[in-house]
């Protein structure tokens, strides 16, 4: 009976452990990536003004501003599909709320865009950098418990 309440004790210690480990190991990875997604975001808002600019007469800036919406949805997705440590769950799901929000944006100029709607006020009126001003904030609060 000892030995098997040992035994079952020193089985969840191992996995107990284990779990510390893999969050660990998480955090580690977490907070580079969290910050290198955000970064690509804030960069992503100051590409494209110019790009819709230049797509409401070029038809080659048209289709490069469809691709960075298009990848943009996928880092997006790709942000979504980390597991964060649990340090960074709350974070993490407020970031993931403002992807949301953000990928609703994105889908919605993409849209107007693929269908010949574009026009000058359609960014502004997308929301897409309204959404965007709010990850600085996230990405401090990352930093911040990374450290």
């Amino acid at each position: 009976m000892k030995k098997t309440l040992l035994a079952v004790l020193l089985t969840f210690s191992v996995l107990s452990g284990c779990s510390a480990v893999e969050d660990v190991t998480n955090g580690i990875n977490y907070v580079p990536e969290a910050t290198e997604y955000i970064n690509d975001v804030q960069q992503f808002s100051k590409d494209i003004p110019a790009l819709a600019e230049n797509a409401l007469s070029d038809q080659n800036a048209r289709a490069e501003l469809e691709k960075a919406l298009q990848d943009m949805n996928a880092d997006i997705k790709d942000f979504n599909e980390l597991v964060p440590p649990s340090v960074f769950e709350d974070v993490h799901n407020q970031v993931m709320e403002h992807n949301q929000s953000l990928q609703e944006g994105i889908d919605k100029y993409l849209g107007a865009v693929k269908n010949g709607e574009i026009t000058s006020d359609l960014l502004e009126q997308s929301g897409l950098l309204d959404e965007i001003a709010v990850y600085s904030d996230l990405l401090n609060e990352i930093k911040k418990l990374g450290e």
